[in-house]
């Protein structure tokens, strides 16, 4: 086939796997939008929806020069809520309630006085299903662009649709997916950041857009402050590789690679980036910085149940995040995923090998700053989805790193497993060579590798936070090896009508208290409801886990019984007890 003719068939591909990538966005977002309302409010969305409200009005005010919103003063009334952490998201999140929210129920100054709250511009949804909306459309997003991705590395949409399928269907990444939080936003912004760093290799236009991109992912979580060092370990990779091969390289070119442009730019332009989104840094900027990071690098532990083990403090095993890997992820991804990652590093050999000597010497110090990898051996796309896969995993493997999230931690390690999946699904099957009997094969053998997953995230729907692989067991085997059953204090929406006394009190334990707030502004539970001791309250909520036996005994010994009036199990596991006082049951 001609040149000429093959251009016109190449665009139109693109075109269909662009459509196909919008198709599964906009698909992955409503599912996600619909499927948690079923799903509780976790304890840190109770906090982030205080903050959503406030920036977002903070917002509303600066747009329209109202209450002096544009001083020092107002704007750091607005922002010191929940100042840990960026406000992109969360101003996202309020912006989208002031869109889309139902008029929501504000207390007064007492617990029975309460009125209506304005509703949003188009009322579609509850107030807290309009803040998720933000991140469960990046979560789309990124099912988009790994689609795209995945077809690009794999040569197939099959290949496509293993990567965005396969990520988006894995309990864990559906579970966050769909919350007010920033686990898979960051996620999201940590694909596109590397996809940037690897073009920005030998395109310059990249170069460019890496430190605004970096800065956009710092202003969603801290997690994407490490992303500059991965990228780091592989250019000093790949140059240790060019180095050997070219000893005489000379030195001011070297230079001029190793401190080139989408290195530049992420130290100078990524920083920046990120405290033009975060208003609170606009002032004292230096002490707030210090403050910022010295929460997080003394973050508290929360107390984790690993193979029957309760762990509150350092050091944690070091194959905790490794066998949570593998008791959460269906196997058969594991193994193309490790298939894949072999396959890619033979790969990356083999280019090396190909190319007798780099020709870095034909260019001009100014070529290689703009580009720093013209003329080297082969891409390094083998490494970079390998270190890019290792590197969140083993981040969190150090035994003093804190753990007070489970798997969320390494979210961003899976897209580059399935990508190496991907290459490993393109590999297999061209050297099946099978004829055109069996030409339905790949995408009947895509279902059975998908189906696992699908199956796991549909049957644990909304609980997929206690939900674990089918090689594991399920919540049932990893209940028998003592693995951790959830937090957060999310199993609770089943159990909310038995919890619908217009006056009483009630034992939140794990429940946040902005969280039951937050039920009683949508109008799920009665205003009157207040929060109380085990021993004096008429109900109490149990979440079980290891750590709390002895707040499952205050319940029995303050309520007078031991017998849950209603539970939430999940194969047959039990998650979450309703305790309701004999005198106060009907």
């Amino acid at each position: 086939m001609s040149p000429a003719t093959d251009q016109p068939q190449r665009a139109r591909a693109r075109r269909q796997r662009f459509a196909i990538a919008c198709v599964l966005a906009l698909l992955t977002t409503t599912l996600l939008s619909l499927g948690h309302r079923q799903v509780g409010y976790v304890r840190d969305e109770g906090v982030y929806f205080v903050a959503g409200r406030v920036y977002a009005a903070w917002v509303s005010d600066a747009l329209a020069g109202r209450n002096n919103a544009r001083t020092q003063a107002a704007r750091d009334r607005a922002f010191a809520l929940n100042r840990e952490h960026p406000a992109l998201m969360k101003t996202a999140a309020g912006v989208s309630a002031r869109m889309f929210a139902k008029p929501a129920i504000a207390p007064k100054s007492t617990p029975d006085a309460v009125t209506r709250e304005p509703s949003g511009l188009w009322p579609l949804m509850a107030e807290g299903a309009a803040m998720r909306l933000p991140a469960q459309a990046l979560a789309g997003a990124l099912v988009g662009l790994l689609f795209l991705l995945g077809a690009r590395i794999g040569r197939s949409r099959l290949a496509g649709l293993l990567v965005a399928v396969g990520f988006i269907s894995l309990p864990r990444v559906w579970f966050h997916a769909g919350l007010h939080c920033f686990d898979i936003p960051v996620v999201f912004a940590g694909v596109v950041c590397t996809y940037f760093y690897f073009r920005s290799l030998r395109d310059p236009r990249y170069g460019w857009a890496l430190g605004p991109a970096l800065g956009v992912a710092i202003a969603i979580k801290h997690n994407a402050l490490f992303l500059p060092f991965l990228f780091g370990l592989h250019h000093l990779m790949c140059m240790g590789i060019e180095i050997a091969k070219t000893p005489h390289l000379r030195d001011r070119k070297l230079w001029a690679r190793v401190f080139s442009l989408p290195f530049v730019n992420m130290l100078l332009v990524a920083p920046l980036s990120a405290l033009a989104l975060w208003p609170w840094m606009w002032a004292d900027t230096w002490q707030r910085l210090q403050e910022y990071f010295a929460f997080h690098l003394h973050h508290s532990w929360y107390n984790m149940e690993y193979l029957g083990v309760n762990y509150n403090k350092p050091p944690l095993p070091v194959d905790l995040p490794v066998v949570l890997t593998w008791a959460t992820v269906p196997s058969c991804l594991l193994v193309l995923a490790c298939i894949g990652c072999v396959l890619l590093l033979v790969r990356d050999v083999r280019l090396a090998r190909a190319q007798a000597k780099p020709n870095a010497n034909e260019h001009t110090i100014g070529q290689l700053f703009l580009a720093p990898h013209r003329g080297f051996v082969g891409d390094g796309l083998g490494s970079l989805l390998l270190l890019s896969a290792v590197f969140p995993i083993a981040l969190i493997s150090s035994p003093n790193v804190p753990v007070f999230g489970g798997t969320k931690h390494w979210l961003l390690a899976y897209p580059f497993l399935l990508l190496a999946a991907a290459y490993a699904w393109r590999v297999l099957w061209s050297k099946a060579e099978l004829g055109p009997r069996v030409r339905h094969a790949p995408a009947l053998a895509l279902l059975v590798v998908l189906v696992p997953g699908i199956w796991s995230t549909a049957h644990g729907h909304p609980h997929n936070l206690s939900q674990y692989a089918p090689a594991v067991g399920g919540a049932r085997g990893a209940a028998q090896l003592g693995l951790g059953r959830g937090f957060w204090g999310y199993a609770v929406t089943p159990l909310l009508p038995n919890m619908q006394q217009p006056t009483g009190s009630m034992y939140l334990h794990d429940l946040h208290e902005l969280v039951r707030r937050q039920y009683v502004r949508e109008g799920v539970l009665p205003p009157g409801l207040e929060a109380a001791t085990p021993r004096r309250a008429d109900q109490a909520l149990m979440f079980y886990e290891r750590h709390m036996l002895t707040n499952e005994i205050d319940v029995w010994n303050g309520l007078g019984t031991t017998s849950p009036s209603a539970v939430v199990t999940l194969d047959d596991v039990p998650l979450t007890g309703l305790y309701t006082r004999p005198s106060r049951r009907p």
